[in-house]
């Protein structure tokens, strides 16, 4: 059994396991039911949200990933909350590596990038840039100003220096690899005509790039720089979602609960339709892999002043309410 870990909104994340008749028995729970059970059922666990977590609960949760890791057979956690790190820190550790040639700071700071154009996007949510491109010190300076005078905490927000090109004749591209476990995977590519790739159409892309998609997918191109990025960030599941400049995959960002949808199956392009299929099951295979099938018993969960705390003065604690 796997059981997903994460606030109540994101349930719908896993929809497209209904799409497999051997997709293994999962369930979702939220941290408000991690930090209130007294067992825990013998599951792989995976903690998702974890760059929305408040510290103490990431502290919390932490505890309980380690708890559950010393279990022994029909035990296992992915993701430990105490390692995570969000989209500020992450872009700035894959900076330092060389993997990243751009960087972020927070607009706290009043900052001073090296690089221009820069944006400014929140740091807490997933939600498209609050600014267009940027191009000079005192643009941006004024616009930050702007900002906080409208009421926007300036530590939730980011200033990344702009990092993108287009991949084929002028559409720009978001492509993204999956960690699930041990297993390391691209999936479909996502194209538009601006910049900042988000979601966009199914069959939005340049003629005849389907044929492109399927033998990159099968070659797993570009893995291994991904996995590099997974390491690094101490991730073991999720998606992470980078582009391709000056010939250099450069990452933006890990999501921890990427959604395993079957929108992909609306293509009309019949190429694009099997590499849609070929991807979905390669990550259902992953997915497959992590399952538990064990009869062992639950376990306790962990027992110490911080967690009956949360237990008994829920007016102090915020997983009650977010999740």
């Amino acid at each position: 059994m796997l059981i997903f870990i994460g606030p109540n909104r994101q349930r719908g994340n896993v929809l497209g396991f209904k799409a497999f008749s051997d997709a293994p028995q999962t369930q979702h729970k939220t941290y408000n039911w991690l930090f209130r059970t007294r067992l825990l059922p013998s599951a792989t666990y995976i903690f998702t949200f974890l760059d929305r977590l408040h510290p103490r609960e990431r502290r919390l949760a932490a505890k309980i990933y380690r708890h559950i890791n010393a279990a022994g057979p029909g035990f296992k956690a992915l993701n430990n909350p105490a390692k995570s790190k969000n989209r500020l820190g992450l872009l700035k550790l894959l900076h330092a590596a060389g993997i990243n040639d751009f960087t972020a700071y927070l607009a706290d700071e009043m900052p001073k990038p090296s690089n221009f154009p820069v944006f400014l996007r929140y740091l807490s949510v997933s939600l498209p840039p609050v600014t267009d491109l940027i191009h000079t010190q005192r643009e941006l300076d004024t616009a930050i100003e702007k900002l906080a005078v409208a009421g926007e905490p300036l530590d939730d927000l980011i200033v990344i220096e702009y990092c993108a090109e287009p991949y084929e004749k002028d559409y720009f591209v978001k492509l993204s690899a999956y960690r699930i476990g041990g297993r390391y995977m691209l999936d479909l590519f996502l194209y538009d005509q601006q910049w900042y790739v988000k979601y966009g159409e199914v069959d939005t892309m340049p003629p005849h790039s389907a044929a492109v998609e399927a033998e990159i997918l099968r070659e797993n191109r570009w893995v291994e720089d991904a996995k590099k990025v997974f390491e690094l960030a101490q991730i073991e599941y999720g998606r992470a979602d980078f582009s391709i400049v000056n010939n250099r995959p450069q990452f933006y960002e890990i999501n921890f609960h990427p959604q395993f949808t079957m929108s992909e199956y609306d293509s009309k392009d019949p190429q694009r339709l099997k590499n849609a299929k070929f991807a979905a099951r390669r990550r259902m295979d992953a997915m497959k892999a992590l399952d538990i099938n064990d009869t062992a018993q639950p376990i306790a969960n962990i027992a110490n002043s911080e967690i009956t705390a949360f237990r008994l003065r829920p007016w102090r604690n915020f997983a009650p309410q977010r999740y």
